[in-house]
Parts: structure tokens; C-alpha cells; sequence
């Protein structure tokens, strides 16, 4: 091992400056870049998250009215009794 002709890409601790006082560690700049490699390799995530809930959204209601559909416009026609002479 140690062959590798580049030093390391995150060399020391302490590389950045967090506004909300986290340590700067080697770990936590690397979590870091993975994390705004993941979110600028999907940029329509959150767009097709939101979609997601609206369809959720509009497929609850339309469970509602067709549920009150079947049980109180139907009921009527479902027990009534046909009486033959």
C-alpha cells in the first residue's frame, strides 16, 4: 500500500467552518460531499416526492366518495326484496 500517486482529497480536520458549530472532521466532510453528490445527481427528487403525496392525497379522497358512493346510493338497491306470487 502506499503507492498511490495523490495525496488524500480530504487531507485534515478542521477544514471547514460550520455556522452551527459541528466538528470539522474528516468524516463529517466526507458525509458531507456524499451527500451533495446524492442531491445534485437527482435534482427532481423532491418534485417527484411532492408529486407522490399529491397523488396519495387525491387517491384518499377518491376512496372517501367512492366508499359513501357504494354504501349509501347502492344500499337501497342491494336489499331489497323482490317478492314472487
Amino acid at each position: 500500500g502506499g503507492w498511490i500517486g495523490m495525496p488524500p482529497p480530504i487531507t485534515e480536520d478542521g477544514v471547514l467552518d460550520y455556522e452551527d458549530g459541528t466538528p470539522s472532521t474528516r468524516t463529517q466532510v466526507a458525509k458531507d460531499v456524499v451527500t451533495f453528490l446524492q442531491w445534485a445527481s437527482e435534482p427532481e427528487h423532491d418534485d417527484r416526492k411532492l408529486m407522490g403525496f399529491k397523488w396519495i392525497v387525491a387517491m384518499t379522497i377518491a376512496l372517501g366518495f367512492t366508499t359513501y358512493y357504494k354504501r349509501f346510493k347502492w344500499a337501497p338497491l342491494k336489499n331489497r326484496r323482490l317478492e314472487f306470487d
